[in-house]
């Protein structure tokens, strides 16, 4: 599966500077799922390493959820991830 340059730290970070909560999953396998009060807004993700690489289809999941919830576009969200560092 295919990885991006974006690793799960900095996606957690990127979340939680767009007003996003996150708690742990109780449910098997473990994960995180951020909620986002203002638009009801929620995104679940198996738990990684914080420096771990993103897969691919996550973060097309993350950017289709910000999208559709009028959170941030694309362009906005790159920008975020570069100085997510």
């Amino acid at each position: 599966m295919k990885r991006t340059d974006v690793t799960y730290g900095q996606l957690d970070n990127v979340l939680r500077s767009l007003g996003f909560s996150c708690q742990p999953s109780d449910k098997k396998p473990p994960g995180r799922i951020y909620h986002h009060l203002k638009s009801g807004a929620m995104i679940m993700l198996p738990s990684f390493a914080d420096d771990e690489k993103v897969f691919a289809y996550h973060l097309i999941t993350v950017q289709g959820e910000l999208e559709n919830f009028g959170i941030a576009d694309p362009t906005a969200l790159a920008a975020r991830f570069q100085k997510a560092g």
